[in-house]
């Protein structure tokens, strides 16, 4: 296949796993995917080690498994991700037992999956188990610490529980610049996290330096045309829309979403948020007619790939009824709100957790690949 030339003494699969990985790092998670089902072919096709009683066999086609559902996962296609992690991690534990670092990086991604999913109560309880297996097997704090640290510091920052967030960001931001150094890009998704949580705290002086530094180091590590770099214009611009600095939002937002249509398509998850943001921004300034459109879009994106009831699909559902009320459109706005207190209703009653209260959706969570 055009691409895969490596060197002679790599394996097929380790060439369309490497490849799969590198398909990622850029978002091109339509390569990626077919990376790893590759992968996943060859892994199942080769017997590997028997001196290991197959275990080889078994964690090859558990890491291409790990893989694959994280692909889905990146490309909002949550149900086929769940039924992977769920088999990587069943292999994995079979093979290495429960306490292992691979196991614990299973668990960290299925987490992360279900906080995106708005299983909050199923999501940290994983992150506490990834974690806790993590500090037991390992002699002193490392990267996969400083993911799960990372990780768990998100989900409270969601969930409003922001001394536990800082305490947590803080910690693996300190053991990230130590082994990978401050400028690293693997250290920026913690520094944008910390931006994040001063936005919330309303300590915005310390949130725009956190998101200028995120921006300077993916910008420097990855290129200016990543859709990582897109990420931190759109959150840097929140800020500012916050701030009411309206110029500097939207010139940052604009760039981002070229950026997005350019490298993505419009129809993902992250293209979707940054959407909802420039159209919140056009309704600050008044400009309904330009916001209306990024609203609709933004509901047909995230109503196609999270479904109907998902806590990200009401805010957009609700936000879009907001605009059209402003608008004059009074019979399309009643019509959208019935339909959210309805969808909303259905949501309170399917979450797990008994009353699921709307959150914005989770920034910079971390991934593990084998």
């Amino acid at each position: 296949m055009p691409g895969l030339q490596g060197e002679s003494h790599e394996s097929l699969w380790e060439r369309y796993n490497k490849f799969g990985k590198k398909a990622l790092d850029v978002a091109d998670y339509g390569r990626a995917k077919l990376m790893f089902e590759l992968a996943l072919i060859e892994a199942k096709k080769n017997p590997g080690d028997e001196s290991r009683g197959g275990s080889d066999l078994s964690l090859k086609i558990a890491a291409a498994t790990n893989n694959l559902a994280e692909a889905h996962r990146l490309s909002g296609e949550y149900k086929e991700a769940e039924i992977l992690f769920k088999e990587a991690l069943a292999l994995k534990e079979k093979a290495l037992g429960e306490e292992n670092m691979s196991v614990a990086n299973t668990l960290n991604n299925l987490a992360v999956l279900y906080q995106n999913m708005a299983n909050y109560s199923e999501a940290e309880k994983l992150y506490k188990k990834a974690l806790a297996i993590e500090e037991k097997v390992s002699s002193q704090e490392n990267a996969p610490i400083a993911t799960s640290l990372n990780n768990l510091g998100a989900f409270y920052d969601q969930q409003g529980r922001y001394a536990e967030a800082e305490a947590m960001y803080k910690r693996s931001l300190s053991i990230k610049e130590r082994l990978l150094g401050p400028s690293h890009r693997d250290t920026a998704s913690c520094v944008s996290n910390l931006g994040l949580l001063y936005m919330h705290k309303k300590e915005y002086d310390k949130a725009e330096s956190y998101y200028k530094r995120a921006l300077t180091i993916r910008e420097a590590t990855l290129g200016p045309n990543h859709p990582l770099v897109a990420t931190e214009m759109s959150h840097l611009a929140e800020l500012y829309r916050i701030e009411k600095k309206y110029d500097k939002a939207e010139a940052l937002l604009e760039k981002a979403m070229f950026l997005y249509e350019k490298k993505l398509g419009i129809n993902n998850l992250d293209a979707a948020m940054c959407m909802l943001n420039l159209g919140c921004l056009y309704g600050d300034e008044g400009k309904l007619k330009k916001a209306e459109p990024l609203f609709r879009r933004t509901l047909g994106v995230r109503d196609r790939l999270l479904g109907p009831t998902h806590p990200e699909t009401l805010i957009a559902l609700k936000d879009y009824s907001v605009i059209l009320k402003k608008l004059g459109r009074e019979k399309e706005a009643k019509d959208l709100e019935a339909k959210y207190k309805t969808l909303k209703d259905q949501s309170d009653k399917d979450a797990k957790t008994g009353k699921q209260k709307v959150k914005p959706k989770p920034r910079n969570l971390e991934r593990n690949l084998d």
